[in-house]
């Protein structure tokens, strides 16, 4: 017996479940039956599984009926029945809720085109509620086979990880071990292969299937894999890019692991409620609406290159994460990490014209500012109840993750990091590892690298380093120290793969100490630290180093050139570069034409634009027209025929920050133009309409913010509605803020999306303030509704209030209402919230002297 009480001991092994489940979905409840076919490794006094919110009416072990106990506070079922070494067969009957908390086994619902609610039961397992829907062995190195049936009412749709096999009448239900209620039909599913329990998925409800597009299976052409989207019917419309996406990762998939697609169909279900983004259940993925369906003539670049993000980085997991799996949720960030190194390298290949991995710089610069503060963790820390898998589920795991991959191919090269993932995953096929086998399996691939050492320095420490570039005569010096806001005299030295780009000539160095010294073809060299962009990493050049840089910008890349721009905002959070020094920087950047570069910029710009009020706010606001004006006027303020899209997303981009930033009339009016004229219009583009949105919101009026609200209820695309519904949050008053707040509670919105709206409303500029202590008021409310992974989320922009009383009030609240399931997240806002205020403190009087000394005399 283990000492964990969320832990099973290991002498059961289950390898195979047959499972026969029937829901009632008007009344969301569901009864069951389990039969777990197990290996007992040595005598045991008891049987223990987990179980949670089940009633369990009999246990049979071996045909005998037997005493059991459930324990809530464990999540236990135990069965007090002795049994020695041998073979196990463990039955059991029960029933349960199809719960609102959009877990385990839940219910979702939608309203159809007659106006009457629908409901689906669906599932979401990960990472520790499969024990909600049945009584199981539910931790991820418990692999068996799943054998599936769901008696069902014969209209609605059942899905499930493998294929329909069978269908009985009822006549066939006793058979399965349910009883079967009125004229209802008993689904049975294909066999999956060995699965962990988080990956088990069943789905039944009024829904509608896509006709299966045929993907080729490597090495077996005559052994297609079907691929389909389930929808809510009348949403069929928004499925091709969705079903384009999926058909083309699973190919290139399957060239690039060199292993053939591991089961035997794959449906992508698009679900009108679901509390994460997507589920990699084996053949059987989940997603919310938003991340599945859309039609490509009224998206934006952003939305569609998400929706194919995200159908990437799920079908890379059907290898990496269900092939082979983490043997403890401590390993959970490697499936994450990886997929999300996948999801860009798939769509890299998909769409090269979005520069996927240049655009990555991003999300990027998303982990560095948490992994900037104190309160940061390591990539992979210890995992012990339940709650703490939640916390694993954040920008460290998943883009810090997908960074530290990405930097490790780079230092490898592609070709090589490849051979050794495909090796991982044949050595394991069917398993359960840990985080060292993947580096074990790289490095046997290619032995002339230390991959463990290199990478066990980046997963098992926390922070990243900031490597100092100097010149002393004709020597480049390197140094690393830990980069962090704020002083620091932390000795951590990460093994950093450099590379460097001398005079135009690419290297490589690892600086695996404190200092480097690297020697330079001449006193007068022209360098550039991490070349390319790829490494965890940011730079600091000495004053001579940056200015040669700053004459050559337009022979950089476009990732070093957005590195520039985000290290240098970077600095003023640090405390290191006043904020109108970086004014003064991103201006020398007016002339680029590079997307990624302007988002970079006007990252920077924001941030700037929240330390200042009144005249100074206005003067900026000058400056920033000043700066985004020309930009704009030069890729034009109309679409061009045969344009890319990442051009077209500039414009958009350019045209929202003059508008909204730079406060410009000419760019408001612009912007009402276009709504007015609607997404259909010529002299208008996706682009400029999801922009134009935003802008008006921002200066709205309460005709406009009826027209918004309307505009959320009617929407006929899942982009569409999330783009009005956030856009609500942004408007000037007081009173339409709180009207969005409303409606955030009301129950109108999905309660998936309700903390996200909160969440734009604490970050509305004007109104933030207010929208907290709305939030606040309502705290129990919200954690009573709304699913759990999303609470923390909801108040993440309190780091962006930054008046001392807000910030005392924040601080004290927490004290006192921790969020067990995002500890370490909470920790991270709170911490941000105090390093913004002190920049504030910092910068507000000595920015708006420098603007006041940059304005025109009145």
């Amino acid at each position: 017996m283990t000492d964990n009480p969320y832990r099973l001991p290991r002498a059961v092994l289950p390898h195979h479940y047959t499972l026969a489940l029937e829901p009632d979905l008007a009344a969301a409840t569901f009864v069951g039956h389990v039969i777990i076919d197990a290996t007992v490794s040595e005598a045991v006094g008891r049987i223990v599984l987990n179980a949670i919110e089940l009633e369990v009416s009999e246990v049979k072990v071996d045909g005998e009926t037997v005493p059991f106990a459930l324990h809530e506070p464990t999540e236990r079922l135990e069965i007090l029945k002795a049994h020695e070494q041998g073979t196990v067969t463990i039955e059991i009957t029960f029933s349960g809720i199809l719960n609102d908390k959009l877990h385990g086994w839940y219910r979702s619902t939608y309203v159809d085109n007659d106006g009457a609610q629908q409901v689906i039961a669906t599932t979401q397992m990960q990472a520790t509620d499969c024990r909600r829907a049945f009584p199981c062995f539910d931790e991820p190195d418990f692999k068996a086979v799943f054998d599936i049936t769901l008696i069902i009412e014969p209209h609605l749709l059942a899905v499930s990880n493998g294929p329909e096999i069978e269908r009985a009448d009822r006549e066939s239900l006793t058979e399965k071990g349910v009883d079967g209620k009125g004229d209802k039909v008993a689904v049975r599913f294909a066999e999956t292969m060995p699965m962990s329990t988080y990956l088990v998925a069943f789905v039944v409800g009024p829904l509608s299937a896509t006709e299966p597009v045929m993907v080729p299976r490597k090495g077996d052409p005559d052994n297609p894999i079907p691929l389909r989207i389930i929808h809510v019917p009348g949403k069929g419309n928004l499925t091709a890019f969705g079903l384009d996406v999926g058909a083309f990762s699973i190919t290139w998939y399957q060239q690039f692991y060199d292993i053939p697609y591991p089961t035997e169909k794959c449906d992508m279900l698009a679900l009108p409620d679901f509390a994460a983004g997507a589920m990699e259940n084996l053949g059987c993925i989940t997603f919310r609406e938003s991340l599945l369906l859309a039609d490509e003539s009224t998206a934006t670049q952003y939305e569609l290159q998400t929706v194919a993000d995200v159908v990437a980085h799920e079908v890379a997991h059907m290898w990496f994460g269900d092939l082979v799996t983490m043997k403890w949720w401590n390993g959970i960030w490697l499936n994450e990490a990886f997929a999300t190194f996948m999801e860009i390298a798939c769509c890299e290949a998909y769409r090269p014209d979005w520069l996927r991995w240049t655009t990555f710089s991003l999300e990027r610069s998303a982990a560095f500012e948490v992994d900037s503060l104190a309160s940061t963790r390591s990539v992979e820390f210890p995992v012990e109840a339940p709650a703490d898998c939640d916390g694993m589920f954040d920008v460290l795991t998943y883009q810090k993750g997908g960074s530290l991959l990405r930097m490790l191919e780079q230092y490898l090269g592609e070709p090589e990091f490849r051979a050794g993932v495909s090796h991982y995953l044949s050595k394991h096929e069917y398993g359960n590892t840990e985080t060292s086998d993947l580096w074990d399996a790289i490095e046997e691939a290619n032995p002339a690298t230390p991959v463990r050492k290199l990478m066990d320095s980046w997963i098992w420490q926390p922070g990243y380093p900031l490597v100092a570039a100097r010149l002393d005569g004709d020597t480049l010096v390197l140094a690393q120290q830990r980069f962090a806001y704020g002083d620091t005299d932390d000795p951590t030295v990460f093994v950093v793969p450099v590379h460097l780009c001398i005079d135009g000539v690419d290297s490589k160095v690892l600086l695996d100490e404190p200092q480097l010294r690297v020697d330079l073809p001449s006193a007068e060299s022209s360098v550039v630290v991490n070349a390319g962009g790829h490494g965890f990493m940011r730079v600091a050049y000495d004053d001579t180093l940056r200015a040669r840089l700053q004459r050559q910008l337009p022979t950089l890349t476009i990732i070093d050139r957005y590195n520039l721009v985000d290290d240098a905002w970077n600095e003023v959070v640090a405390g290191r570069l006043a904020a109108a020094d970086f004014l003064t920087f991103a201006e020398g950047f007016a002339a680029d034409r590079e997307l990624a570069v302007w988002q970079a910029i006007v990252i920077g710009l924001k941030g700037v634009s929240r330390l200042v009020e009144g005249a100074a706010e206005v003067a900026l606001q000058r400056r920033i027209a000043a700066l985004v004006g020309p930009a704009l006027t030069d890729v034009g303020w109309n679409p061009v025929a045969g344009e890319g899209d990442l051009r077209a997303k500039l414009r958009g981009l350019l045209l929202s920050t003059l508008a909204v930033w730079g406060n410009d009339p000419d760019a408001q009016a612009r912007c009402r133009t276009i709504l007015e004229q609607g997404p259909d219009a010529k002299a208008s583009d996706a682009e400029l309409v999801a922009n134009a949105t935003i802008a008006v919101a921002s200066v709205g009026t309460d005709a406009d913010y009826e027209h918004y609200l309307a505009s959320f209820r009617n929407a006929t695309t899942p982009q569409e509605e999330l783009r009005y519904m956030y856009a609500l949050a942004d408007f000037p008053q007081a009173a339409q803020v709180q009207r969005t707040i409303d409606l955030a509670f009301s129950g109108e919105v999905k309660t998936q999306n309700a903390p996200f709206l909160l969440n734009r409303c604490i970050a509305n500029r004007r109104h933030g303030e207010m929208a907290w202590g709305q939030v606040r008021r309502e705290w129990q409310t919200a954690n009573d509704k709304f699913p759990g992974n999303t609470i923390v989320r909801m108040i993440d922009p309190v780091k962006m209030l930054t008046s001392a009383t807000t910030v005392a009030d924040v601080q004290s609240f927490f004290s006192e209402h921790p969020i067990p399931q995002g500890a370490k997240t909470l920790d991270q806002i709170l911490e941000r919230q105090r390093v913004n205020s002190a920049m504030r403190e910092r910068e507000t009087g000595r920015l708006a002297a420098s603007l006041a000394a940059d304005s025109p005399q009145q």
